[in-house]
């Protein structure tokens, strides 16, 4: 039986996501509106799709599942309104965990199901099976262009050693996730990703480092427990629409959603 879903948030992501599901996942789901609150992006999305567009206390009750596809500060109220009204909600935000100490807790409580993407990361299977047997280490270098990480002169920094990038990189920050998230909440959402699927935020090592030389952003994971390890590296590709998102972020939630309404669910 298809499920209605809806969309909360209008931006790039947003309007992706709700394109993608009207083109590949018909037979899935029903797009039943969308919800944003800036009011023009939301009624040129509507117009666009074709669906109603909605105060999200109206749009939650219409879905069976929605999407939050809207901001870090906003996420937390929304997943608490699905939570409330006992909806699946699929959280592309992830910064909100670390903003909201008390989401996590409010989550575990709660019988409906809240999800998170792979986003712009690969292995999170292999992280949680690693956490069974006994996680040692995990760790996530992510390498980006200067401008990227909104800094105009690097040259005061510490050189970045260790990593596969070129003479001119330096290092940015090292530390766990929880600082990090605190430092650089645009650019940690592999690094919360990790934390959930490990062993929590201060247990998870991050080093961001900025390289005039890179081609693109790079993510580099390592992850041990005992003898076994994991290691990938991630080179998303930006969006078109909007460059300072990563488009295997945008597809991992329709892929999520496909993955939701098979009868054959592989993990990941």
């Amino acid at each position: 039986m298809k499920k209605t879903l809806g969309i909360i948030g209008c931006g790039a992501m947003g309007r992706l996501i709700g394109l993608h599901v009207q083109k590949e996942l018909p037979h899935l789901y029903h797009l039943g509106g969308v919800s944003s609150r800036t009011e023009e992006h939301a009624a040129k999305l509507s117009r666009e799709l074709c669906v109603p567009a909605l105060p999200v206390d109206e749009l939650i009750p219409r879905c069976d599942i929605l999407v939050e596809a809207a901001t870090a500060s906003a996420m937390p109220g929304i997943v608490r309104s699905c939570l409330a009204a006992q909806k699946e909600v699929v959280c592309l935000s992830v910064g909100g965990f670390s903003l909201d100490t008390g989401l996590l807790e409010d989550v575990m409580g709660q019988s409906c199901l809240v999800h998170v993407p792979s986003g712009a990361v690969a292995g999170l299977d292999g992280i949680r099976a690693l956490r069974e047997i006994g996680l040692d280490s995990l760790a996530v270098t992510t390498v980006k262009r200067p401008e990227s990480l909104g800094l105009a002169d690097i040259s005061a920094l510490p050189p970045a050693e260790g990593c596969s990038a070129s003479a001119q990189a330096k290092l940015v920050f090292e530390g766990n996730a929880a600082e990090a998230i605190r430092l650089f909440p645009a650019n940690v959402n592999i690094a919360i990703a990790l934390s959930l699927a490990g062993n929590g935020f201060e247990q998870t090592r991050v080093r961001i480092i900025a390289d005039p030389g890179a081609q693109g952003t790079r993510h580099q994971i390592t992850a041990r427990a005992g003898a076994c390890s994991l290691e990938t590296t991630v080179t998303p590709a930006p969006l078109r629409e909007n460059p300072r998102s990563s488009a295997l972020a945008m597809y991992s939630v329709p892929a999520l959603l496909r993955q939701l309404a098979a009868p054959l669910r592989l993990a990941g």
